[in-house]
């Protein structure tokens, strides 16, 4: 009896043990499984790391040889291309077929791009995305002998070559060879403008439309709807001093009303280069405050590439062109449209009269009028009353003054913001327009042209250095504004118009920044194109080097302004 129970009693503890020890077990394969996975996933990761050094390193080594590489031209160029047309059947004509980029030899790119052969002369590239540098692998294929890029030998699929600047590529034979400007464009996020000339032509002339077509693509990623608008349009030269610069402003003419980019209906659209601007912001921001005003139209504008013929030509400002509308200059079927013009004698076609007291003459700009007739007649007595009331002395008679045929309101917000801005253009020099509906008073406006305001002007003497520092008043000089500033009914609008403005700083401010912040990509490609920063350009004071400091300098400069001005208002006296 004794056996059995002993007998019992040792399978139960055995069988006790067992169970322990698989608990134990299976605890254990848990263990190595989890050991297992993390060693599978740290080799993967060295196997990562390893694959990435592997890849710097080929890329650190193209980028040497790229820059080890010496030109092939002169002499060394033709003994290459005649040894190498000896060991081959007689070239063709050199000729370049296809470009690309593809995404195995270049580790920056997600995805290949394929360029476009515009002609001739052109290569036209997209990345699909923003890069650190543009150090690529082109693959080409090509009729001719050899392919140099800036004179160094290319060989598809294997040289690097940095496209942060526009290159020129060559095919080559011993007989001949062909030349194409090659741009290699990063995604900016802007909406893009297309206008392709017929024959090709360039816009040579302020004088004569070219015909052409357009093609206006929007990114529904940033600012737009994500359409696709293509018209016939006619285009142009425009500007003044701003069309002797390199980048050319434009003016565009469709044959039908169009919408752009969500604004009114019209024929008439002006491209701006914004060239002598290099934060890009002026004009923009001066058209943000003129939203933000008690002026009746301000400009809308939105920035957009353009690309004529294929080449991408830069970061342009699409604006409204300021013209009679009922969307626009609203000053009915009989108003007129005014501008004072220092040169409107200089320029065909202009109608224009002077008065005492305005040093420019003032152009009738619409409608279209002849010297004495009804419309010419109206506007010039007009103005000459206008003038024979404000320089009265009862001027101030709030019934019977001035105040009976110029809109106060227009008066004062006009010349706010081009006295925060300190617009030089604006003392009745250019682009200071007025306008007048029939049998109704005087406004001021709409503004126009900013480029060289907010301290962005340089002279050949020292007399301009009164309108670079944010102190000192500009436009009170001027004979009509000196004269309102007599009135205490005008200053005490002035006062509280600028204590309104003056409110909104910080929201000014940040449209700097977020502006900025839009135009972080565009402006590296606009700098590939043309290459303002770090140089002077017609007519900047100072010359700030970096994008970022150029706008740091308009901000500083705004805040100053503004704070000067608060101050100097604190003391006006109604």
């Amino acid at each position: 009896m004794m056996g059995k129970m002993k007998k019992t009693l040792f399978l139960f503890l055995a069988a006790c043990c067992m169970a322990a020890c698989s608990e134990d077990l299976s605890e254990y394969y848990t263990r190595i499984d989890q050991r297992e996975a993390a060693n599978e996933a740290l080799k993967k990761k060295n196997d990562n790391l390893s694959s990435a050094n592997d890849a710097l390193s080929k890329r650190n080594a193209d980028i040497a040889a790229m820059n080890a590489r010496l030109k092939l031209e002169g002499e060394a160029l033709r003994e290459k291309l005649l040894a190498l047309e000896a060991s081959t059947r007689q070239p063709k004509d050199p000729k370049l077929l296809t470009m690309e980029f593809v995404a195995d030899d270049n580790t920056s790119l997600k995805a290949n791009v394929t360029c476009e052969v515009i002609g001739d002369s052109i290569i036209d590239c997209w990345l699909p995305s923003i890069m650190n540098d543009k150090y690529l692998i082109p693959r080409f294929t090509f009729d001719g002998t050899l392919v140099t890029i800036d004179e160094k030998e290319a060989e598809s699929g294997v040289s690097m070559f940095d496209f942060t600047k526009p290159v020129v590529l060559t095919v080559h034979t011993s007989a001949k060879s062909v030349s194409y400007t090659m741009y290699v464009h990063a995604y900016t996020g802007l909406p893009r403008l297309y206008i392709d000339i017929a024959g090709k032509k360039e816009v040579t002339s302020k004088d004569y439309y070219l015909d052409a077509t357009l093609k206006l693509v929007e990114d529904v990623k940033t600012r737009a709807a994500g359409d696709v608008v293509t018209a016939p349009v006619h285009i142009k030269g425009r500007g003044n001093s701003s069309w002797t610069q390199p980048k050319k402003p434009y003016r565009l003419k469709f044959d039908d009303k169009i919408a752009l980019l969500g604004e009114h209906k019209d024929r008439s659209w002006v491209l701006v280069a914004n060239y002598s601007d290099k934060s890009m912001l002026r004009n923009a921001l001066s058209y943000h405050m003129g939203k933000m005003s008690n002026l009746e139209w301000t400009p809308s504008s939105h920035f957009v590439e353009l690309f004529i013929n294929g080449r991408y030509d830069g970061t342009y400002l699409l604006c409204e062109k300021v013209k009679v509308s009922n969307h626009r200059v609203a000053v009915g079927d009989d108003g007129f449209l005014l501008e004072c013009n220092r040169w409107a004698d200089q320029e065909e076609g202009n109608v224009y009269f002077y008065t005492p007291h305005l040093t420019p003459a003032v152009v009738i700009k619409e409608p279209d009028v002849q010297v004495g007739d009804a419309n010419f007649e109206y506007v010039k007595n007009y103005m000459l009353v206008v003038e024979q009331v404000l320089f009265s002395e009862n001027f101030t008679d709030p019934v019977n003054g001035w105040q009976k045929y110029m809109d106060m309101d227009s008066f004062v917000d006009w010349y706010l913001i081009h006295e925060m801005s300190k617009n030089v253009d604006c003392m009745f020099n250019f682009s200071t327009y007025l306008n007048l509906p029939k049998n109704g008073k005087l406004h001021m406006g709409p503004i126009w042209d900013f480029d060289i305001a907010y301290g962005n002007i340089k002279q050949s003497d020292t007399s301009y250095l009164k309108w670079v520092f944010p102190s000192g008043n500009l436009l009170s000089v001027t004979q009509w504004y000196s004269r309102l500033m007599k009135d205490p009914a005008f200053v005490a609008r002035l006062k509280e118009r600028f204590a309104y403005f003056y409110s909104h700083k910080n929201e000014l401010l940040t449209y700097l920044n977020e502006s900025a912040q839009y135009l972080r990509y565009a402006v590296a490609e606009n700098e590939a194109r043309w290459g303002t920063l770090y140089h002077y350009t017609f007519k900047n004071y100072n010359i700030w080097g970096a994008y970022v400091n150029e706008v740091q300098d308009l901000k500083e400069w705004l805040n100053s302004r503004l704070d000067w001005m608060k101050a100097d208002y604190d003391k006006l006296k109604p």
